[in-house]
């Protein structure tokens, strides 16, 4: 699980869906956190793939999944 810095900001639509949501406070509570762990795995993994991206190696634009034989 990551914890966020002090520069986080909650996607709006995450505080829309909390906002809405029933349930007892430790229900949202869990909810929230699930959120919070979602959003920074996927910074994370965007920021790996940019540097992936960048780092760029003889791949020539390709992915390293799969491609299509030439």
């Amino acid at each position: 699980m990551m914890t966020p810095d002090k520069n986080f900001k909650m996607w709006k639509s995450t505080k829309t869906q909390m906002s809405l949501m029933k349930g007892s406070k430790e229900d949202k509570n869990h909810f929230k956190k699930m959120m919070i762990d979602a959003q920074l795995c996927f910074e994370s993994a965007k920021r790996a793939a940019l540097k992936s991206k960048d780092t760029g190696g003889d791949s020539k634009g390709r992915s390293r999944g799969a491609v299509a034989p030439e």
